[in-house]
């Protein structure tokens, strides 16, 4: 149920309908760079720096970062066992749900929580994730997932469930904890499981590939495990039109980024999501942010996000990677200052994002080539704020549980 007035709703559907451009001229931009032939391309690796960027608006937590890695696609059994790695193991996954029928197979279920098993990744981005969905016989498919890496997670998929309270709500350590934004966390003395709804069944006229269920949601989840702790949780409807903005302006952003999240502020999120998410001229997409605190006592941000796809939604795409790039500033600022990790499929190559993520200080540490005849750059990248040590960057052979030949994976420090 919305909380806003008609006229308030109304005033932010105007803010962001995109505007008649200006007749006035404008001294023409420079060209964008050519992206390299494919005999250049062969030569681009997971962790090559990116290239010169502008004077960054993100506190660098530390100036002299590392970043090393893998230069070619690598097996999970590559990656650094348990004990040799330098740092957080992070992987971003996308599950193929909206693919076909069989990557919803629970058999491949058990082999995509096998392959973050093995890759030992505590922190893992999954997309195209389906809740109370028909295609996907109305399971939590991440939920379904992570059962396989921790069967303290088994608890949320029988009657014994817990039933859901307000993310505000005093909750036991095993608790369902609900967001007005569209966040849900699935939290065991653990670890916890994050979701954040895209859009629902009953949002778009079609529904979610005809599921019209108001609890049939479709978006991203993001698992953390021990000894990572979650701090934060919250869903922002990224932008649906060419010029238009997303649930949040650059003051609501920044608000946001100012510690907790006030009960005031996620109702008005979740009254911005869903203008966004009732929009008709695009698939809904939304970006889900969780903070993290570490043993060392640092706070980090995660970034999960799914952009728009296809060479015809170029400029949508851009503008919704502008918008991802604005929140990682806000959510990089604080206070407090924090590292911030951006992962996700991007759905284009790493040269499309750098000429936008580059004009805010997002570094590339994951996504090149795929290696194949084609040279298709894979679209699961990691990029992060300058100061954020990434080392044994790698794109991870996802075992074809995925349509993604790769899943992105470093470690975090």
């Amino acid at each position: 149920m919305s909380l806003w007035s008609p006229a308030a709703r109304d005033a932010f559907r105007a803010r962001i309908t995109p505007k008649p451009a200006p007749r006035t001229e404008v001294p023409p931009k420079a060209a964008p760079a050519l992206k390299p032939p494919p005999a250049q391309l062969r030569q681009l690796d997971s962790f090559t720096p990116s290239g010169h960027r502008s004077k960054s608006p993100m506190p660098e937590l530390n100036p002299q970062a590392t970043h090393t890695g893998f230069n070619k696609p690598v097996s999970v059994e590559e990656l650094p066992p348990e004990g040799k790695k330098t740092g957080t193991a992070i992987i971003t996954l996308n599950t193929a749900t909206g693919k076909a029928p069989s990557y919803n197979e629970k058999t491949n279920r058990a082999a995509q929580a096998d392959l973050i098993k093995d890759s030992g990744a505590t922190i893992v981005a999954f997309q195209e994730v389906d809740v109370n969905v028909g295609r996907s016989g109305n399971r939590n498919t991440a939920l379904d997932i992570v059962v396989g890496v921790d069967r303290d997670f088994a608890i949320f998929l029988g009657e014994d469930s817990p039933e859901p309270v307000d993310i505000y709500a005093d909750a036991p350590e095993t608790a369902i904890r609900t967001g007005a934004d569209g966040t849900t966390l699935y939290q065991t003395p653990g670890g916890t499981l994050v979701t954040g709804e895209a859009f629902s069944g009953d949002d778009q006229e079609g529904g979610i590939k005809e599921d019209r269920g108001s609890d049939a949601t479709y978006g991203n989840a993001t698992y953390v495990a021990a000894p990572d702790e979650l701090t934060e949780a919250y869903t922002v409807a990224l932008p649906t039109h060419v010029g238009g903005t997303g649930a949040a302006s650059a003051e609501e952003l920044a608000a946001l980024a100012d510690g907790q999240l006030t009960p005031e502020e996620r109702n008005q999120l979740h009254d911005h999501n869903e203008v966004l998410r009732h929009n008709d001229t695009s698939e809904p997409r939304a970006a889900l942010v969780t903070r993290v605190m570490g043993p060392d006592g640092k706070e980090r941000t995660i970034i999960n996000v799914h952009v728009a796809a296809g060479e015809d939604n170029k400029a949508l795409r851009d503008a919704q990677l502008a918008y991802i790039a604005q929140l990682a500033a806000a959510e990089a600022k604080g206070p407090p200052p924090r590292d911030v990790v951006v992962m996700g499929d991007l759905n284009t190559s790493t040269t499309e994002v750098q000429a936008i993520f580059g004009q805010y200080g997002l570094q590339r540490a994951v996504g090149g080539t795929s290696g194949g005849p084609d040279e298709i750059e894979d679209f699961d990248q990691v990029w992060t704020t300058a100061g954020v040590n990434t080392q044994n960057s790698a794109q991870v052979d996802t075992r074809d549980t995925s349509d993604h030949p790769h899943a992105g994976y470093t470690e975090i420090s």
